[in-house]
């Protein structure tokens, strides 16, 4: 017996693999294939999957239960044990529907949401829910007992080698190609998110000449600031990506572009609908208002499938910098001293400031770097405080920083020798985010840069691959030289989402500060959240400034962080 939440993105191959005829099984769900194939090769069909799985097998001879969840945590698997019984869901609602699961929140874990950021593979906010971690399966025996058994690991993947550059850069090509293909399989029209960024233009690019096979158009989805917004940005970025789309959309032909603009959505009106899906909190609502419109906006256009390069960085162009350290080390000086000239050169860093990063930041423990820069500060304030609207007295009860130790978590963002890693370990909340995304618009979001293939191609070749020809990201730029505008294959800026983010909230200023003297009334919110914080930061609302990383950080990060999650906890108490 089984039951999953499930897309086989490789049928034909695992067919193929399985000696099964195609015709025969081609009104087969992907559940049942899936249940087929483990009754014949048992638990290894889970590393031999492609696309996002949630499964749970019962096996009635053994009396044994086997739940698994796909290598990155693209689908969300949570359980529930106590001394009477044992129950799994998708979701945290799914569990709660049972009388005797409880629905406590484990104070630890919201600390660690609002704090370090990070994704907690095993634990939730909810105490004595857990999830099945991703890459892993689990058995439960009949007498209660559980094994716990990766099947899959970033570090066991065999290294990629061929002949010459130009080789690197047509597998990267094929590899992603075949990736977007098969997650082009829809009884629905699919759509994608397009920016004018290499990740997302590249996903466009081979689903628009997919398309173009069959004579049929690629509908995508742009999100741009407000008409007539001129407002300022951060150094080396830019607020309106609409001319590198136009060029995007004129060199490929058949791709219909619709413009999403950020002021058309009220980026708090809709936490609630999240909350009920999530049954937790939103990290961000300032960035609903391209988000969830375009995803709305798709849905009007009968897409219920959106490609998306969300996980491009880490991947298909991955920068490549936490690498130039690992030159230095093994003796490798003139690589690095290359790179280090790149850097700086390509950035607004000083050659000193550049030199820390790359050579300094890598090599400093966690726990000094980070002393060291408590130590550098106003009354040694910790770093998290600077975009955090946690209460510090609740901060320092949870133990954050201790935490963060153990998780390996740095305050600070430097560039670390595993962040690429790390960075892809975070898919796992962004699994429960698409799952709530689904539920509130019917839409689904799929990621062709974290097919699994894709990740053991980029993280199999040497890394010199994406910092070739003293150019970073220069794999994915060479691999789509001729199918992308030149414009956007040389560009070395980074558009913004949401640019205007800062005029919407000073449009709803009054309506915050209402949200935040209501939440007053809320134990858990005046227990865990600095509302004092936001309530000054509202009062002291700054003119100008909005491309300084402080007001950045006080008032996209803390302010908007701090009135969804203190809502968020409201609801919590009026639901329970």
């Amino acid at each position: 017996m089984i039951t999953a939440d499930l897309r086989i993105d490789n049928r034909d191959e695992l067919l193929g693999r399985l000696s099964l005829n195609r015709q025969l099984v081609a009104e087969w769900s992907d559940a049942r294939l899936l249940l087929f194939a483990w009754e014949k090769v048992g638990d290894r069909i889970f590393s031999m999957l492609r696309g996002p799985f949630a499964v749970a097998i019962w096996d009635g001879s053994k009396r044994s239960l086997t739940l698994a969840r796909d290598h990155l945590g693209l689908n969300v698997l949570m359980w529930h044990r106590d001394k009477h019984s044992f129950a799994f869901a998708t979701m945290p609602n799914g569990l709660f529907a049972f009388d005797n699961v409880q629905r406590e929140l484990c104070e630890e874990k919201i600390a660690d949401f609002l704090v370090l950021n990070h994704a907690d593979h095993a634990g939730t906010i909810y105490r004595n829910i857990y999830r099945i971690p991703p890459a892993h399966l689990m058995r439960v025996g009949s007498d209660g007992s559980l094994e716990l058994q990766r099947y899959w690991a970033l570090d066991e993947i065999a290294p990629v080698k061929l002949k010459s550059d130009a080789a690197y850069a047509e597998g990267l090509r094929e590899q992603l190609d075949r990736a977007i293909r098969r997650q082009m399989r829809s009884l629905h029209p699919v759509g994608a998110l397009l920016s004018g960024g290499l990740d997302s233009s590249s996903i466009v690019a081979l689903a628009a000449r997919t398309l173009a096979e069959k004579k049929q158009r690629l509908p995508a989805f742009t999100g741009v600031p407000r008409r007539g917004f001129d407002g300022p940005v951060p150094d080396g970025s830019y607020a309106d990506e609409t001319p590198f789309v136009e060029a995007i959309k004129d060199k490929l032909g058949n791709v219909d572009v619709h413009y999403v603009h950020n002021d058309e959505c009220d980026d708090f009106a809709a936490l609630e609908r999240f909350f009920i899906a999530l049954n937790g909190p939103v990290r961000n609502p300032s960035n609903f208002g391209w988000t969830l419109g375009a995803l709305e906006h798709a849905r009007r256009q009968n897409c219920r499938v959106l490609l998306g390069g969300l996980h491009g960085n880490y991947t298909i162009s991955w920068d490549g910098w936490s690498q130039t350290v690992s030159h230095l080390l093994r003796g490798r000086f003139l690589l690095a001293h290359r790179q280090w000239r790149l850097y700086y050169r390509s950035t607004s860093f000083s050659r000193s400031v550049a030199f820390k990063k790359l050579f300094v930041d890598p090599l400093v423990p966690l726990p000094v770097g980070n002393w060291i820069d408590r130590r550098r500060r106003p009354n040694h304030a910790a770093a998290w405080q600077d975009h955090s609207p946690i209460r510090a007295d609740f901060a320092n009860a949870m133990a954050v920083e201790g935490r963060a130790r153990k998780f390996g978590h740095d305050f600070l963002y430097r560039v670390r020798r595993n962040e690429r890693a790390q960075g892809l370990g975070q898919v796992d909340y962004l699994g429960d985010w698409h799952a709530a995304e689904k539920a509130v618009t019917g839409v689904e979001v799929r990621d062709p840069t974290a097919d699994i293939d894709v990740v053991s191609y980029c993280f199999g070749i040497p890394p010199e691959q994406f910092l070739a020809e003293g150019t970073d990201r220069s794999l994915v730029r060479r691999a789509m030289w001729g199918m992308l505008p030149d414009a956007v294959l040389t560009n070395r800026s980074r558009g913004l989402q949401a640019a205007d983010w800062y005029e919407k909230l000073a449009a709803n200023r009054g309506a915050l500060s209402q949200q935040v003297a209501a939440l007053s009334r809320s134990p858990l919110a005046r227990k865990i959240i600095d509302l004092p914080r936001l309530e000054c930061a509202i009062r002291t609302w700054p003119e100008t400034g909005w491309e300084r990383l402080d007001v950045f950080r006080e008032y996209n990060l803390a302010l908007t962080r701090g009135i969804a999650s203190a809502r968020f906890l409201q609801w919590f108490e009026s639901a329970n």
